[in-house]
């Protein structure tokens, strides 16, 4: 079943993602082993000023203002398996939430893949794509948006890479009780399985990206966003 489509701000078929990478000419760091994305999600004030127009919404008599809406953030962080720097340090100089991810995958001395984590995977050659922070706003929350954003992300980030892994866990501040962030971190973990994240170990889910099924599970995202904005188009707008 659709959520109450009417507590929606916008259409969500109009939301664009907006990726932001910036390096230095001359790297310095890991700035050559760590490429660090920010994934803004929005609606354009110009996307809701021509969709009113063609609704008859608005006219000469009566113009209306319109603002783009924020939807939500993502950061993502590329970390290059061979070189120049060595992978796990590269995380564990970033923050203390990509160390751990990275002492559950990565073999902390050799900077390769973990043995167990190499097991699991098809095709164990390629990059690491890092989910650090998917935030939505909160009248955007309820509605399945999480994996469907994520996944088109993951889809134009992942390019060469092996797997994509994450940390189940609320990246947005709130206080919580230890039971409050037990529940949570178990929903965000259901959440992300319907994009192809499976459990590795020390809180650590990983989506193999040579695995046709994440590819089947984004599709079915991307239907239900299509879902979710005919539902919306045909409730009566305020």
């Amino acid at each position: 079943m659709l959520p109450d489509v009417s507590r929606l701000p916008a259409d969500p078929s109009l939301i664009t993602l907006i990726y932001h990478h910036e390096h230095p000419a001359v790297p310095y760091d890991f700035e050559e082993t760590r490429e660090v994305w920010t994934v803004h999600a929005r609606i354009d004030a110009d996307a809701l000023a021509a969709q009113a127009e063609a609704w008859a919404d608005v006219n000469d008599d009566a113009p209306q203002e319109f603002e783009d809406v924020p939807v939500g953030r993502m950061s993502f962080v590329r970390v290059r398996m061979f070189g120049p720097g060595h992978p796990w340090h590269a995380m564990d100089d970033y923050t203390g939430d990509l160390a751990h991810i990275g002492l559950a995958v990565l073999d902390r001395d050799s900077g390769e893949w973990a043995p167990d984590f190499e097991e699991v995977l098809a095709h164990p050659v390629g990059d690491l794509l890092v989910m650090d922070r998917v935030v939505l706003e909160p009248a955007w929350r309820g509605f399945g948006l999480g994996p469907a954003l994520a996944g088109a992300a993951i889809r134009r980030l992942s390019e060469g890479c092996v797997a994509v892994v994450c940390q189940p866990a609320p990246a947005d501040g709130r206080k919580l009780s230890k039971t409050e962030r037990c529940e949570a971190e178990l929903k965000l973990a259901q959440t992300w399985s319907r994009i192809g994240f499976t459990p590795f170990r020390d809180d650590t889910h990983f989506l193999d990206c040579h695995l046709k099924r994440p590819q089947d599970l984004l599709a079915e995202r991307q239907s239900d966003l299509e879902a979710l904005s005919r539902a919306w188009r045909s409730h009566p707008q305020p």
